[in-house]
């Protein structure tokens, strides 16, 4: 059960949750290891006596045959032949049209969602975006960026992994932060003057790379933040609050999207006209539809 997990920064989280999102996307280290955790959420989900608003049961045939992978309102997909196909996210989508005989609400989880080929992600997305009553989405990943940036936005992103180390600097979190604010307010505008004062501080192709690298990490923590995720040993939240207050949750993702997306092509061609990189950077972030 939850109380498990005191030890786990999900455990308060999960506790207090007041309302259900219907799809939720976590980000683990390793699937297998962190689905116990993960499967004391579904049971909070789908059981009337599991742990939920200081409640448990004590010997549930639900929970039981939750434990057990019987229970036929808990769907389970994972990947046939290293990949997750179109075919089986339409069978699961046929099975959830039919009512719960049980009461209760009904779950799907999808291990490795990041396996997802194009039409089972597409397939998918379409479910997302209209979701219905009592029933709730799970997917689990390794890496949530390899997921559709429109997945992404949908769902409730729970990181779960355990947070690396990382040397953060006032002074480049001020500078990263700014350089996102300054595109979010003044779209195209400005690309007249920002170019000049980015790369007065970020002068080479390695500086911009840490860059984005650290401002990739920092819109990672304030989607986490707003997700109720908190790391305590990061001691930044204030500032990024306080930065990013004015750009939505949605708006953070496909900037998140976009910032990765650029970044690797950077990695990939050591080469590129730094100018016209932030030049595309800005036209695309500036295009974003929310």
């Amino acid at each position: 059960m939850l109380d498990d997990y005191k030890n786990n920064k999900f455990y308060n989280y999960a506790k207090n949750l007041k309302k259900y999102f219907h799809a939720y996307i976590f980000e683990v280290d390793d699937i297998e290891t962190s689905y116990p955790l993960i499967l004391a959420f579904i049971k909070m989900i789908i059981c009337p006596n599991h742990y939920t608003n200081n409640k448990s049961c004590l010997d549930c045939n639900i929970c039981h045959l939750i434990d057990e992978n019987y229970y036929e309102d808990l769907k389970v997909i994972e990947t046939t032949d290293k990949i997750i196909k179109k075919e089986q996210i339409t069978k699961l989508q046929q099975e959830l049209s039919l009512k719960s005989s049980n009461n209760t609400n009904q779950v799907y989880v999808i291990k490795e969602a990041d396996k997802m080929n194009l039409n089972a992600a597409n397939s998918l997305l379409k479910f997302i975006e209209e979701p219905e009553e009592n029933i709730y989405g799970i997917l689990i990943t390794t890496n949530k960026k390899s997921l559709l940036s429109t997945i992404l936005s949908r769902c409730q992103i729970i990181e779960l992994k355990v947070e690396k180390e990382t040397n953060y600097n006032l002074e480049d979190i001020n500078n990263s932060l700014s350089f996102l604010t300054l595109i979010h307010e003044e779209k195209e505008n400005s690309i007249a003057y920002l170019k000049s004062r980015y790369l007065n501080i970020y002068a080479t192709r390695d500086d911009i790379l840490k860059s984005f690298q650290m401002l990739e990490n920092l819109i990672d923590k304030e989607i986490n933040r707003r997700n109720g995720i908190i790391d305590n040993n990061f001691s930044f939240y204030d500032i990024i609050e306080a930065s990013l207050q004015e750009i939505t949750l949605k708006e953070l993702i496909f900037y998140l999207d976009k910032i990765i997306v650029m970044k690797n092509k950077l990695i990939e061609n050591p080469y590129l006209n730094l100018n016209l990189f932030l030049d595309r950077l800005i036209i695309e972030i500036s295009e974003v539809k929310i």
